[in-house]
């Protein structure tokens, strides 16, 4: 009976010393000052502010976070715009939308707004595709398996303007466009 009773003190013994019992934390230990808000999450804030109640950002494919928003300067006054698109519930009816929002008196206000085609959000983006000096924004949309529409905008007189509509199957075939 001894032996046995040495065996179970041995054994919880073991089971203490690798059950990784140790001694807890301080509180002061534990207590850490807070994050300090980035201006990025700041002003990600401010945009979504803009969004109707219930608006959900999109994302691309690539699944990047809060990469339904893009930003360049479109009218050429050295600030940047951002585009922003996303899908707005009404119903049983879920419309794509996409909206431009330009700084004025420090806060985003929205100058423009449009519809989406398609299902889902396949790029969005602001850059100069036609090399003309002038930034343009590009919405991809998935239209169907592998099937997918690009809707080229320009800056024109204060609104955007659709410049061209363009067709693409594949994402290589994406990439040879914006080269």
């Amino acid at each position: 009976m001894p032996n046995k009773l040495m065996n179970i003190f041995l054994a919880a013994a073991v089971m203490l010393k690798l059950g990784g019992c140790g001694i807890p934390a301080l509180p002061s230990d534990l207590i850490t000052a807070p994050n300090a808000v980035d201006d990025g999450d700041e002003m990600l804030t401010s945009l979504l502010a803009q969004l109707p109640d219930g608006a959900r950002l999109l994302t691309m494919p690539d699944g990047k976070p809060n990469n339904g928003i893009s930003y360049g300067d479109l009218d050429g006054d050295g600030q940047n715009e951002a585009i922003v698109v996303y899908e707005e519930e009404t119903g049983r009816e879920r419309t794509l939308k996409a909206a431009l929002l330009m700084r004025r008196q420090e806060a985003w206000q929205i100058v423009w707004h449009g519809e989406g085609s398609g299902h889902s959000l396949d790029y969005a983006g602001i850059r100069d595709i036609d090399r003309d000096g002038a930034a343009e924004i590009l919405l991809g949309w998935s239209l169907g398996t592998d099937v997918n529409g690009l809707d080229i905008y320009e800056w024109d007189k204060g609104t955007l303007k659709l410049q061209d509509r363009k067709g693409y199957y594949e994402s290589t075939e994406f990439k040879e466009m914006m080269n």
